[in-house]
């Protein structure tokens, strides 16, 4: 998160080393987190980042159980008003920067500018962190990705995707919090790359691992107009189980086959590396 075009991102950080630096932000948090149980007094660090790196640390050990204690705390602080509702937003957003972060990139589009979406995602997890239900103590940071990324997704209103990602709230029951945004992506790659790319529509379990991945690049190459649509299906489907072998059947030697993936890989590689500057 280092790039010029992730301002906002290298900012909010930024402001984040300024709201560590005053020492009463560090004894309210903890006093949230020690009348909630989560801690014990006197057992945590006295800087407040810090004490976010412990609760990271502890999250991992421990897993979501913890997550959702010392998260459901803090977001019922954030629920009220005034100063220490906003800290205790803020505490929470940036718990959850690096999940907005990747968010955000798998919302880029050629025509959008990654600082532009950036503050789309950053400003539906404010409003999604000031208005988390209380009674949804489960699944906590699922449930905030999960929310952020249907408000974020309505926001911006892709061509093709004009209804955004639909709330999807059994998919945060998922093992995983990053695969419940993954889940819910699969679901809007499929009915995008059935319109924009595939002859058919795939199966969501089709678009996971590397061929998801491939699925997500030929849409950005068709939207971005690098790639011709009929190209993108036909790449498509030499990269699908059995590619060869339909090509094999259909009269296509090894030789000619060979010099296909070339321009393919060529092509591709060239709309990796114009998808990459403009995330």
């Amino acid at each position: 998160m280092a790039g010029g075009s992730e301002r906002i991102f290298v900012g909010l950080n930024a402001e984040w080393a300024l709201v560590c630096a005053e020492p009463a932000h560090a004894a309210m948090v903890r006093g949230w987190l020690e009348d909630a149980g989560v801690l014990a007094p006197g057992e945590s660090p006295d800087r407040l980042q810090d004490l976010l790196v412990e609760l990271e640390r502890r999250d991992r050990s421990q897993g979501r159980a913890h997550s959702d204690r010392w998260l459901a705390a803090v977001l019922a602080v954030a629920a009220g008003a005034g100063g220490e509702a906003q800290l205790a937003a803020r505490v929470v957003v940036q718990a959850m920067l690096s999940g907005a972060f990747r968010l955000a990139r798998r919302l880029m589009r050629a025509e959008r500018d990654f600082d532009e979406v950036g503050q789309v995602v950053v400003a539906a997890l404010y409003q999604v962190v000031r208005t988390y239900p209380a009674a949804r103590q489960r699944k906590v940071a699922a449930n905030l990705m999960l929310e952020t990324l249907h408000r974020a997704s309505r926001e911006l209103q892709a061509d093709f995707e004009p209804d955004g990602v639909a709330w999807q709230p059994e998919l945060a029951a998922m093992p995983s919090d990053q695969n419940v945004v993954d889940a819910a992506w699969r679901g809007v790659l499929a009915e995008t790359a059935g319109r924009a790319v595939l002859a058919q529509a795939p199966c969501e379990e089709e678009l996971s691992g590397p061929r998801g991945e491939l699925i997500e690049l030929l849409v950005w190459g068709v939207s971005s107009g690098m790639v011709d649509a009929e190209r993108a299906r036909a790449i498509a489907d030499e990269v699908r189980e059995g590619g060869r072998e339909a090509a094999e059947r259909a009269g296509v030697s090894a030789v000619a086959w060979r010099k296909r993936r070339s321009r393919t890989v060529q092509q591709l590689r060239a709309v990796a590396e114009s998808w990459a500057q403009a995330a």
